[in-house]
């Protein structure tokens, strides 16, 4: 088994059509893969055709956004239904928001003499909502910045045009989405954000309290000693443990589809509480 419970397509932030994504899956030796794309279900459909043409075992998933003390924090869902009308209401809403934050984005680019309506709806292709990276990308392809990492440094973060904050729903209402789904509830790449010990473990209490019973162990940029504390606090909370690259794209080597470390074997990974 070679699992990577954590990508993108181009329903969210993506490079690759779900098509693309499952096919360089295929090709990576990946036997289970987890399409996680943010705040959206829309991509499962044609993911799922792809997977049961090349023999992977694709599980439901979504990467949902939340605010955990003031903080942005994702939480991935897997194994959930896509049909539950708890989840489904929530997606709703989360789109929602990101379409709110996306025309004051716009506006506010306006205001600087910044035009980027034509070339986000362009990369948007129809498809999903408008992502700080779409805008990134716009910034690039017009000329303000020389890349996606300058673009974010220049625009688009706080006191910078394009900076607009986001009110997400709190730990409680994801971990009610996901487990209304028959989900489990994963912290996203634990390590980005950057908290001690200390905090991550009060993290990790609220979210069990929320239902959610995951942790990502395994990212493609965590190292050993990461993953060693990280495996040592699924133990300590009786977490599920799960793997994945958060991969987006093939220009980004330091998220390569299938290239998280496999997890210890002494572990309790996340599939075994599949039903």
């Amino acid at each position: 088994m070679k699992a990577d419970l954590h990508c993108h397509s181009h329903f969210s932030d993506g490079s690759l059509s779900p098509t693309e994504l499952l096919a360089l899956a295929h090709k990576a030796g990946i036997t289970d893969l987890a399409l996680t794309d943010h705040d959206t279900l829309d991509g499962l459909p044609e993911a799922r055709l792809a997977a049961n043409q090349m023999g992977i075992n694709l599980i439901n998933g979504i990467e949902l956004s939340c605010t955990w003390d003031k903080q942005l924090i994702h939480v991935v869902g897997l194994n959930v239904d896509t049909n539950n009308r708890v989840l489904k209401a929530g997606v709703v809403q989360n789109k929602q928001r990101r379409v709110d934050r996306a025309e004051a984005m716009f506006e506010d680019f306006e205001q600087h003499d910044i035009s980027l309506r034509e070339s986000v709806t362009d990369l948007i292709g129809g498809r999903g909502v408008p992502t700080r990276p779409h805008f990134a990308q716009a910034l690039v392809d017009q000329g303000y910045a020389k890349d996606k990492k300058q673009a974010f440094k220049r625009y688009l973060v706080r006191g910078k045009p394009g900076y607009i904050p986001m009110l997400w729903p709190d730990v409680e209402q994801i971990g009610s989405w996901i487990t209304s789904a028959g989900g489990i509830g994963v912290l996203a790449h634990p390590n980005r954000y950057k908290f001690t010990r200390t905090k991550l473990s009060r993290l990790l209490n609220d979210m069990l309290k929320a239902g959610i019973q995951g942790i990502e162990v395994s990212t493609s940029t965590t190292d050993k000693q990461q993953s060693a504390m990280l495996a040592d606090l699924a133990t300590q909370f009786g977490l599920y443990s799960s793997i994945g690259s958060d991969f987006h794209s093939t220009d980004q080597p330091w998220a390569r589809l299938g290239g998280a470390a496999d997890l210890s074997k002494e572990l309790n990974p996340v599939w075994s509480g599949f039903g």
